[in-house]
Parts: structure tokens; C-alpha cells; sequence
């Protein structure tokens, strides 16, 4: 069995060739290893440790990486080639994920594993999951079935293949709650509408986000708000067919949503915005600068993952911003991930690490994707993007 199996991949450390920062590549290894999405948490043991995903030996499995040894710990033996993506509760000391039809909580420091639900025959979970911030529920989506199983001839299948197809069916989408203790589920908001990232506040059991997927030119209303002990909605950064918004994350307070978009018609100019999880205090900022994602703590310091290698006018950076006043001056690089972006594994998806001190990220430029530290240093110290 791999479960307890240890890993010593070789770390590397090298001086990045734009931004002279070290930058240490932690995990090598002959297939894909990435850390989880960037709204959700993988650290434990006060920062040293986290939970990462690696294909090894034909197998997607989760792992532990602790930092201090470099050591690598495999944590399951699913016997897979789906990535066991999911979310790590710190209260829990759990990581929780979707294989198939099956929502599994998986002990980090004993290994054990359980099925904690299974979804009904008629509906398929959809693999974005988080933990509300007691521990007490997981929340995730269900669709029907019949409205998300792919029609027509048979077709490869590849990262957003399908993501308009899933848009334009208008499928009945179920986020629900599942109780940690009992396995419970109980369905707290139901709609015709393709939806996703459902996302948990870091200090508030009672709140959650949520979105409807699809193009950002035609998705309505993108941000929503949730109290997930009634199961009440509300729109967050109301668009009212004058913007087109994205990739809504939690700050580190728990109480305030960014999020960064473009204004339409010309979908020109850029922003970044953030709100009060009640719709308050809504605040925009021209944004003149594109990058695929951006992650942040607060609103004074991002991070972004520039374009891929290939795009064109490709900036394959990793790359920081920083608030002065109305404004944001930047971007400085960081450092090079000329990652290709070929699918979720391969997105950098960059990440502060608990102390603020270096951004994680993960990158393909060496044929395979692997994770990377790199530290922040001063941030006037780092060369502008030209």
C-alpha cells in the first residue's frame, strides 16, 4: 500500500533570471504535481506543512509536503487518474474531496479515510467543495444529471472543454451542506443556472460565496452571498450588464470578497474591486494591468500569474502589485513561471504562504508541473514590467 509511503524528491534552488530572487522548486518527480486551488487552504503545522496533489506511479494521490525536511508523505492509495482535488480544514486537521460519486474526509495525521456522503443516483457533484470555519459542514454543489451529461458524438475532453455547452444548459444546480459528524445533507439553494466555486469564508461559519460559471461577457450576475444557516442569497457587485466580473476570493479577514473584472461594452477599462460579504462598502480601482488570476490577503499587496508562455504578448510572470492609495503601482516580477497553462495542474495559481514572506505557485516549464517557493523580498527592490 502507498499510504505512510515517503517521497524524497531532489529540491532545487536557483536564482530566478529576471528578478534575481531564490526560487526553490520543491517537488521533481515524472509526473504532475500541484498545490490545491488558490481559494483553498493547504497549510498546517504553523506553515510548515501542506497538502498537495501528485500523479506518481499511474496514480493521482494526495500528499504532505513538510517543509523543514523536505520530506514528502503520500497520504492515500486511490488507484485513480482523477485528481483528487479538494479543501483543507485546519480545525479538522481533514482534507475533503469528491472521487466519483463519493465525498471523502481524509484524516491528514492518521491517514484514515471515510466516505462521509455519496450523491444520489441523479445528480453528480461538481468537484468545488469547501469547510465552513467551525468544521461542522461542508459545503459543495450537486447538478441533475440529465441536464450536465454530455450530448451528441463522443469528444476529447480537456480543460474548459465544455464550459460553454455547461453555460448554455442552464442545469439545475444544488449547493447543499454536509454535516462533518453525521454525513447530512441538507440543500440550501437550488437553480437553472451553470454554478461553481463555492467558497467558504476563513472566519465565518455562517457565510459563503458562490458563482454562476460561464462567459464573463455573458454571465449576468457573477458573485453571490450566502448565509448557510438559512440558505438566503444576495448578489455581491451587482453588474447590471455594465461589467463583466471574476474569480471572487475571500481575504484573510473573512468579511471582505475581491475580485477584479473589466467594464463593458469594450470590456475596457480593467479593475480590482473588493465588498462586505453584506454588499458594503464596495470599493474599485482602475486596473490597467491583465493577468489570469490574482490572490491577495488584503487589498494592499497581489499577487498575479500573468498570461502563458505562448499567449501572445505573452508575460509569463509571477508578479506583484501594491496599493498607492486610489491607485496600484506595478507590476515588478517576481519571477519567471513560463508555465503553459495547459490545464488546472498546470495554472500557477500563485498563493502567499502563511507569513507573507514568499508566494507558492506551480509551473510546467520543465515538461511536468511542479510546485515553487519564491521570496517576496522589497518590493521596490523588483524590476518593473516593461
Amino acid at each position: 500500500m502507498g499510504v505512510g509511503r515517503i517521497w524524497k524528491d531532489e529540491v532545487f534552488r536557483y536564482k530566478d533570471p529576471v528578478s534575481g530572487r531564490t526560487v526553490t522548486k520543491l517537488t521533481n518527480y515524472l509526473g504532475h504535481s500541484h498545490h490545491l486551488y488558490f481559494t483553498d487552504p493547504c497549510f498546517f503545522n504553523e506553515g510548515r506543512s501542506f497538502v498537495f496533489l501528485s500523479d506518481r506511479e499511474n496514480s493521482a494521490n494526495v500528499f504532505r509536503y513538510d517543509l523543514e525536511t523536505a520530506t514528502i508523505t503520500q497520504l492515500t492509495d486511490l488507484q485513480t487518474t482523477i485528481t483528487p482535488r479538494g479543501y483543507y480544514s485546519l480545525i479538522n486537521h481533514a482534507y475533503y474531496f469528491w472521487l466519483e460519486t463519493k465525498l471523502y474526509e481524509l484524516k491528514v495525521d492518521t491517514y484514515r479515510l471515510r466516505v462521509l456522503y455519496e450523491a444520489p443516483d441523479d445528480f453528480v457533484p461538481r468537484h468545488t467543495l469547501s469547510v465552513t470555519a467551525d468544521g461542522k459542514y461542508v459545503c459543495t454543489l450537486l447538478q441533475w444529471k440529465k441536464d450536465v451529461e454530455p450530448k451528441g458524438e463522443k469528444s476529447i475532453s480537456y480543460s474548459y472543454s465544455r464550459f460553454i455547452e455547461l453555460y448554455e444548459a442552464f442545469p439545475l444546480s444544488c449547493i447543499v451542506k454536509i454535516e462533518v459528524s453525521t454525513g447530512k445533507m441538507d440543500v440550501l439553494h437550488e437553480d437553472r443556472n451553470h454554478m461553481g466555486h463555492v467558497n467558504t469564508s476563513p472566519t465565518r461559519p455562517d457565510l459563503l460565496t458562490f458563482c454562476h460559471e460561464g462567459p464573463g461577457i455573458r454571465v449576468k450576475q457573477r458573485i453571490w452571498g450566502m448565509d448557510v444557516n438559512t440558505g438566503k442569497v444576495w448578489k455581491l457587485r451587482e453588474q447590471n450588464g455594465e461589467a463583466a466580473v471574476v474569480h471572487e476570493y475571500w481575504f484573510a479577514d473573512g468579511e471582505t470578497i475581491g475580485y477584479h473584472g473589466r467594464m463593458l461594452p469594450d470590456q475596457h477599462p480593467n479593475f480590482f474591486g473588493a465588498v462586505k460579504w453584506d454588499g458594503s462598502e464596495q470599493m474599485e480601482y482602475n486596473f490597467p494591468f491583465k493577468s489570469t488570476h490574482f490572490a491577495s490577503n488584503d487589498l494592499d499587496l497581489m499577487v498575479g500569474d500573468g498570461t502563458s508562455a505562448f499567449a501572445h504578448n505573452a508575460k509569463p510572470y509571477i508578479m506583484l502589485f501594491k496599493r498607492d492609495g486610489d491607485t496600484y503601482t506595478g507590476p515588478r516580477i517576481l519571477s519567471m513561471h513560463r508555465s503553459t497553462f495547459n490545464d488546472q495542474y498546470a495554472h500557477p495559481h500563485p498563493r502567499f504562504t502563511p507569513d507573507g514572506k514568499q508566494i507558492m505557485y506551480t509551473s510546467d516549464l520543465t515538461s511536468y508541473s511542479n510546485i515553487y517557493l519564491v521570496d517576496i523580498g522589497d518590493f521596490e527592490d523588483l524590476p518593473e514590467l516593461k
